[in-house]
């Protein structure tokens, strides 16, 4: 299976666990939002009641009669029967504590989303990181391939020297341990390359297979840049509009001493069947106040806890803030570093491949002794391994980099400077 870097961002971005989790917490923000639009909207509601019901009132009831002559009799006029149906809106006109619930809410959804977008830049340098981790372990293995066969050869000519007579059985003994340890080293490298495909393939949600082909080669990191221009992280953001929502809680909780004002209009009909058939309907339109002017400690100790939460929240912002400055420090250092060893690694690889060029004639025009061809070529093969690692940690470094400073990571591949 063929998977460029392009492909392995595509594919974390729709099965990262960690983005599907934000999205989630993202929508239950909205849902919330929607949910407090019913402080602006009218609540209509209808209901229907069938009754029958007697009363004392109702019964033995002492009439004339219409006779003559008239004389008083005794009357029954229960049990009413009938059904009773209205239909009611009430439409809010003044609610404090719920327009402060409203713009609480809201909060919470920009607070959700830039929480959301902040996890997909540290996706992305995850996806980064992960990806070119298998590339450096493909190299670690190319390279131990090399090694494996460059000790073979050397292996090769030892014995056929040592079986000429020119050189000591030593030789073939320290020729054939660098063999077996080249071989030792290749498996390593091996094993390493399993765990970082597996590695890869769970974060982006496939079956782990073996099969995985990069297609993407491991960029060139950008030098270091000495000035980062301010720009805001949106985690940093995120934070500060959690403190104003925090802040909008407890506006909500003082606006709950104030009074509620609502419009109510009201359409109702009753139609009997005994003991008279009769129809009749009426209508009520009205202004309702309501006002708890004591409500036990309720109002008391929820305003408390919402100045502890805006407390506790302003806290951790200012926390975040000292994090994020030693992150940006640690991260700038780290890049600086990153790029000069890898700048110096490039250096030691052409001296590695020189000496070992070197040794190598030298042995085969028998100038040179074993030791120093296998100690060449050791060196060699460390430095081709240290040099592409440096490479790498000077890459994930810079792109580190530019999410501390609040920028998209992936700039740090394409060359653009922040």
């Amino acid at each position: 299976m063929e998977l460029s870097f392009e492909d392995a961002l595509d594919l974390a971005h729709r099965h990262a666990v960690e983005l599907q989790s934000l999205a989630a917490e993202e929508a239950v923000a909205e849902a919330g939002h929607t949910r407090s639009a019913q402080v602006f909207l009218p609540r209509l509601t209808a209901d229907a009641t069938w009754l029958r019901a007697d009363s004392s009132f109702i019964n033995d009831i002492t009439l004339p009669t219409l006779t003559l002559p008239p004389r008083l009799v005794s009357r029954d006029f229960g049990p009413v029967e009938g059904t009773f149906t209205a239909l009611q809106v009430v439409q809010p006109l003044v609610n404090v504590d719920g327009w402060k619930v409203r713009k609480q809410a809201g909060l919470g959804v920009e607070t959700r989303r830039l929480a959301r977008e902040w996890g997909a830049e540290m996706v992305r340098l995850e996806t980064a990181r992960r990806y070119f981790a298998v590339a450096v372990g493909e190299y670690a293995v190319s390279a131990g391939v090399m090694a494996v066969e460059a000790a073979r050869q050397a292996h090769e000519s030892a014995r056929r020297a040592y079986e000429e007579g020119f050189v000591a059985r030593l030789d073939v003994l320290r020729a054939n341990t660098e063999y077996e340890t080249s071989r030792a080293r290749l498996m390593e490298a091996r094993g390493d390359l399993h765990e970082a495909r597996t590695d890869l393939a769970t974060f982006l949600g496939l079956p782990s297979r073996e099969d995985l082909i990069l297609t993407s080669d491991l960029p060139r990191p950008q030098p270091p840049t000495e000035v980062f221009p301010a720009a805001p992280r949106k985690d940093l953001l995120a934070m500060e509009t959690r403190v104003e929502a925090a802040a909008a809680g407890l506006e909500r909780a003082g606006a709950r001493w104030l009074p509620r004002v609502n419009f109510l209009a009201r359409r109702q009909w009753f139609d009997s069947s005994k003991p008279i058939d009769t129809d009749s309907d009426s209508w009520v339109v009205a202004v309702n106040l309501q006002w708890t002017l004591f409500a036990g400690m309720d109002r008391q100790g929820d305003i408390a806890e919402e100045r502890a939460r805006t407390s506790l929240s302003r806290i951790e912002l200012s926390q975040a803030r000292r994090e994020a400055t030693r992150e940006q420090e640690i991260a700038s250092s780290a890049w600086h570093v990153g790029w000069s060893a890898w700048q110096a690694s490039n250096l030691a690889l052409e001296s590695a491949s020189t000496a070992a060029n070197l040794a190598r004639r030298q042995y085969e025009e028998g100038l040179g002794n074993m030791t120093d061809l296998l100690a060449a070529q050791a060196i060699l093969h460390q430095t081709r391994l240290e040099h592409v690692r440096h490479q790498y940690r000077a890459l994930v470094a810079s792109m580190s980099a530019y999410l501390s400073h609040g920028r998209d990571p992936l700039l740090a591949l394409s060359g653009e400077r922040p």
